[in-house]
C-alpha cells in the first residue's frame, strides 16, 4: 500500500505540475510584459520586442475541475493518508467530485515572435506550435476504484480529444479615442494532429469474486504521418501507417487548415486611474480532410478473478483491439478551446501600484472551467514591474498564491513568475505536500526590447503632472481651512 501511495503522489504531481508557460494570468496587469498579449491583444507592452525559439515561451498549461492534491490525500490521527484509505468514506471522497470530470491542457512553443510601434499603433507576428487537448471521466470511474461495491457501473460520459496545429498570427494594436484602445489579433492554423473518440459503451461489473470491464466504441485519428493507401478494413492498427521520418511526404500531406482570432478592448478612465478591459481569445476551428485521416474500432474486454495465495498467481486477462475501420471519405471540423478574459484595474500613486481582479473562463467541449485572480501590481520604475495574486473559484482554497517579476529596460525583457503557489503543506513519508493546491504553473522568458514610443512618454508625464495638481489642490484646500 504505501507503494501505491507514492504512486498516487508522483502521478498527482505529474498532472498539476507545468513548467515555463508563456500564457500567465498573472502577468495581466504587467505593463511591461509582451505575455500579457496572449491573454488580451489590446494590451500591448510598453516597449517593442524580439522573442527568440526556446528561449522566451515554451510551456503547458493545465486546468481541470476535480483534481487536486487535498482531493487525494487526508490526515487521518496525524498522518497523510490516500482517498483509497478505509478510513475515508466514499461520501467523503466523492462527494467533492463533479459528475463529469475534465481535464484539460494547452501547450505552446513560441518559434518566433516581433513587435514593434509604428507611430501609436503596435504591431506583432510570429508562429506557435500549440496543441489543445480534453478528458471528460466519468464519476462512476471513482466510485468503482473506492468503493469496489457489487454492481455494474456506466462510464459513458468518458471521452477524449486532441488538437495539435501550428499557428502563425499577425496582431494590432491601436487607440480608436484617447481613453480607448482595440487589438485584434488574426492566426492562420495548420492542423499536424487530431484524435477523438465516441465511445458507445465503456462499463464495468463489479461482483464479490470477479472484475469484468467492456470498452466498445470508435477512435478518428487524422495526421499529417498517416498514409491512408496503406489502410485495410479489418486489420489492426499498427505504426506502420505512420511515416514520420520523411520529410517530403510530412509536407506533402500538409491539407488541414483553420483560422482563429483574438479580440480585445481597454477603457482608460478617471486619468487612466481606472482600466477596464475584455477579451475572446482562440475563437476558432480547424478542417480536417479525409485524405489524412482514419477510423478504428475500439473493442477491449479486462477481467480480474481473484488472487490465488497458495500458487501466487493473479487470475486477470486484458484484449484490446483497435481495428481498422472505411477510410473517411468527408471532411469534419473541430473548434479551439476559446476563453473569456475581463479585468478590471484601479491604479494609485501615479501608476506605481495598482490592484487588478481578472476574471478567467475556458470553454471546453464537456465543461467550462472559470477563475477569478486577485492581484496587486507594483510598478517603481518604468523598467520593473512585480505582481503578487491569489486565485479564486475552480475549487481553489484560500492560500493559493501567484507571483511575477519583469525586468524591461531598454535592450531587454526578464521574466520570471508562478501561478497556484500554495502554502499550506504537510508532511508524508518526511516529503513536502501542498494540500491545497490544484495546479502548479512555473514559467520563465527572455525576450529583447527596443523602441519607447512617443505617445507612452507623454501619457506618463500627463499622469504624473495630474497627480502632482491634485495634490497642490489638496494643498492649497488645507490652507484655505
Amino acid at each position: 500500500m504505501k507503494k501505491l501511495h507514492i504512486i498516487l503522489l508522483a502521478a498527482v504531481a505529474a498532472i498539476t505540475c507545468t513548467t515555463a508557460s508563456a500564457q500567465s494570468k498573472t502577468s495581466y496587469f504587467m505593463e511591461g510584459s509582451y505575455f500579457r498579449t496572449e491573454l488580451n491583444p489590446a494590451l500591448a507592452p510598453t516597449r517593442g520586442y524580439l522573442a527568440l525559439p526556446g528561449m522566451s515561451g515554451v510551456g503547458i498549461n493545465i486546468s481541470n475541475n476535480f483534481l487536486s492534491v487535498d482531493n487525494i490525500f487526508y490526515q487521518r490521527e496525524g498522518q497523510l493518508v490516500t482517498a483509497l484509505h478505509s478510513s475515508v468514506s466514499g461520501d467523503e471522497f466523492l462527494g467533492k467530485l463533479p459528475e463529469v470530470n475534465e481535464f484539460g491542457i494547452n501547450a505552446n512553443i513560441n518559434i518566433l515572435g516581433v513587435g514593434f510601434y509604428a507611430k501609436k499603433m503596435f504591431w506583432q507576428f510570429g508562429i506557435n506550435l500549440r496543441a489543445q487537448g480534453n478528458v471528460a471521466l466519468d464519476k462512476d470511474i471513482f466510485r468503482a476504484v473506492k468503493t469496489l461495491g457489487n454492481g455494474t457501473y456506466n462510464l459513458d460520459g468518458t471521452s477524449l480529444g486532441l488538437n495539435g496545429y501550428t499557428e502563425a498570427y499577425l496582431g494590432t494594436s491601436f487607440p480608436v479615442c484617447k481613453f480607448v484602445n482595440v487589438g485584434i489579433r488574426a492566426k492562420f492554423l495548420v492542423g499536424m494532429a487530431n484524435i477523438n473518440s465516441d465511445f458507445t459503451e465503456i462499463a464495468a461489473n463489479v461482483q464479490p469474486d470477479a472484475v469484468n470491464a467492456r470498452v466498445r466504441g470508435t477512435l478518428r485519428a487524422n495526421c499529417v504521418g498517416l498514409d491512408p493507401s496503406k489502410i485495410i478494413p479489418g486489420e489492426q492498427f499498427t505504426t506502420d501507417l505512420l511515416n514520420m521520418n520523411d520529410m517530403q511526404t510530412l509536407t506533402s500531406n500538409v491539407k488541414n487548415f483553420g483560422g482563429a482570432i483574438d479580440l480585445g478592448a481597454e477603457v482608460r478612465l478617471l486619468n487612466n486611474s481606472l482600466r477596464i478591459s475584455a477579451a475572446v481569445i482562440d475563437l476558432g476551428f480547424i478542417k480536417w480532410k479525409p485524405s489524412t485521416a482514419a477510423v478504428a474500432k475500439v473493442t477491449g474486454d479486462a477481467h480480474f478473478n481473484g488472487y490465488d495465495v497458495k500458487e501466487g498467481n493473479i487470475d486477470y486477462g486484458t484484449e484490446f483491439n483497435f481495428y481498422m475501420d472505411q477510410v473517411p471519405t468527408e471532411a469534419y471540423t473541430t473548434m479551439l478551446n476559446c476563453s473569456l478574459n475581463v479585468g478590471v484595474e484601479y491604479a494609485i500613486l501615479r501608476n506605481h501600484i495598482s490592484f487588478g481582479l481578472l476574471s478567467h473562463t475556458e470553454f471546453h467541449s464537456t465543461a467550462t472551467i472559470s477563475e477569478l485572480t486577485a492581484s496587486v501590481n507594483l510598478r517603481p520604475t518604468n523598467w520593473l514591474s512585480a505582481t503578487v495574486s491569489h486565485t479564486f473559484f475552480n475549487h481553489n482554497t484560500p492560500g493559493i498564491f501567484g507571483f511575477a517579476l519583469n525586468l524591461h529596460p531598454a535592450g531587454l525583457n526578464v521574466f520570471v513568475g508562478a501561478d497556484y503557489i500554495g502554502c499550506n503543506w504537510v508532511k508524508y513519508n518526511n516529503l513536502p505536500v501542498p494540500r491545497d493546491m490544484k495546479s502548479v504553473n512555473v514559467y520563465a522568458g527572455v525576450g529583447f526590447n527596443f523602441g519607447r514610443p512617443k505617445h507612452i512618454k507623454e501619457a506618463e508625464r500627463e499622469m504624473k503632472a495630474a497627480y502632482k495638481q491634485k495634490k497642490a489642490e489638496k494643498k492649497a484646500a488645507k490652507r484655505a481651512k
